[in-house]
């Protein structure tokens, strides 16, 4: 059974939330053991990861416009290839 389920907003960021039925919301969602933070992003190495799908960027500490930017990590794309 899932942990959470994976969903990009209509902006194409990559959230997590608990309740499937939330995420079914944003239409096409899957099923993922990853946790996620306060705001709904992915944890990756402990901290939130935004990952801007259709941009391929990821930043943690903020978004595109104060965080830092990260490599993506690989189990983030592997979620978005089936979201897409």
């Amino acid at each position: 059974m899932a942990h959470s389920y994976a969903y990009l907003d209509n902006m194409g960021i990559l959230h997590l939330h608990p309740l499937e039925s939330e995420a079914a919301k944003h239409g096409k969602y899957v099923g993922t053991n990853l946790d996620y933070d306060e705001s709904g992003f992915p944890i990756i190495g402990g901290e939130g990861v935004v990952y801007y799908v259709d941009k391929e960027t990821a930043y943690v500490n903020g978004n595109e416009h104060d965080g830092k930017q990260i490599a993506v990590p690989s189990g983030l794309k592997a979620l978005a290839v089936q979201l897409q």
